[in-house]
């Protein structure tokens, strides 16, 4: 049973999860007693929710911040710190975070999208009325 109340039926969790975990699609189909189509089917409408709770998350997000700030792909990981207080300055906000805590945060919430000290894709970041941050 579901017990999160999430978007996702008990079928597409059930499938989402076997999938991620690396089961073939014949192999849920025949555990679940169904085919291979109808396990596509679902693994399908899970994404689909997935990615339908997660754009409703990143829309609450960027409503609740007084700044996004998108850091896109190629910027150099030692220049976000400046680019994020520079616009936190700009809208008169003091940031709750030193430099080096806010790569330290960057890195730990970003860090399958950094190569060494290079971004390999966009990244948002919030800020809060109160200086706090967020990875978007």
């Amino acid at each position: 049973m579901n017990v999160f109340n999430t978007f996702l039926t008990e079928r597409q969790l059930e499938v989402y999860v076997r999938r991620k975990k690396g089961e073939s699609l014949a192999e849920i189909a025949k555990a679940l007693g169904t085919t291979r189509s109808n396990v596509c089917a679902l693994e399908r409408a899970a994404k689909r929710n997935i990615e339908k709770a997660y754009n409703t998350i990143k829309l609450i997000e960027t409503i609740l911040y007084k700044s996004v700030i998108l850091i896109p792909k190629g910027t150099d990981l030692y220049d976000i710190p400046g680019i994020v207080y520079k616009k936190a300055d700009e809208l008169g906000i003091k940031i709750k975070m030193s430099g080096p805590m806010l790569l330290k945060f960057i890195v730990e919430r970003c860090g399958e999208r950094l190569r060494n000290r290079e971004v390999l894709s966009d990244i948002l970041i919030g800020i809060d009325p109160q200086g706090s941050i967020s990875i978007l």
